[in-house]
């Protein structure tokens, strides 16, 4: 992928308030990002999906957190 295409990525996601960077948060280290309360959302339901998927929905498998 290239540079331009990250970078235009990276900016929608802070408009949209997937991500946030660490930095501007916590005045911490510069490059690591922190989800925002859509990203927090978003990551919930991957999490639970898959959880579904390949957990639930099977019967020679049980789930351990």
């Amino acid at each position: 992928m290239s540079k331009n295409k990250f970078d235009n990525i990276i900016s929608l996601c802070k408009r949209r308030g997937f991500i946030f960077p660490s930095a501007m948060i916590y005045g911490g280290l510069q490059g690591f990002y922190d989800y925002g309360p859509h990203g927090v959302s978003m990551k919930r339901q991957l999490i639970q999906s898959w959880w579904e998927d390949y957990v639930e929905k099977r019967h020679d498998i049980h789930g351990v957190d």
